[in-house]
């Protein structure tokens, strides 16, 4: 497989700070280490999505803002190609499904629960849990569906990976190789 340039974008805040929200190094460790499993640098870009969007591979994308309004901001004409390259970390639980990974057919999304849980997990005992992400691209990776479901998305999990890095940045590698060639 070849591997896939990833970009970090974090966007500014558009309302306050909350205890819960923190700032770009809340997401730092989790970023370094899908980086790691990667086999790939990713930079962080701070600035709005509209004004500072990679021109190719995966952005993985936190910060404030709705992914709905984020899209929404930026062009119409490369809204497609973004949507289908974007992962939104940090994301809430509800609604995920129908909200943003089956309208936008997103690649994948990490809900804050799951980012939380990852970090206090320990990281020599095998077995990952999240992302959220396409059935086709989790069968390519050895996952499995978990609890949550719907059309072309399910909640991830392998028994072989080494925490939510791990999974996600094989995931993101056979998605690349899969959907963006």
């Amino acid at each position: 497989m070849i591997s896939v340039p990833i970009t970090w974008v974090y966007e500014p805040r558009r309302v306050p700070p909350t205890p819960m929200s923190g700032g770009p190094e809340g997401y730092a460790h989790l970023v370094d280490e899908i980086g790691r499993f990667a086999g790939v640098s990713i930079p962080m870009v701070e600035g709005f999505l509209r004004e500072v969007t990679p021109p190719e591979g995966i952005i993985l994308l936190n910060g404030s803002a709705d992914t709905l309004l984020v899209l929404d901001e930026c062009a119409a004409e490369g809204r497609l190609d973004l949507a289908r390259r974007l992962v939104p970390l940090g994301e809430g639980q509800i609604r995920i499904f129908e909200k943003l990974l089956e309208p936008l057919s997103l690649p994948a999304a990490v809900d804050w629960v799951t980012h939380g849980e990852w970090e206090h997990a320990d990281p020599d005992k095998p077995g990952a849990y999240g992302p959220y992400g396409r059935r086709d691209i989790a069968q390519l990776v050895g996952a499995t569906c978990l609890m949550y479901e719907s059309e072309r998305y399910c909640y991830l999990h392998s028994p072989t990976h080494h925490g939510l890095p791990h999974l996600l940045a094989d995931y993101l590698t056979a998605y690349a190789n899969a959907v963006l060639v």
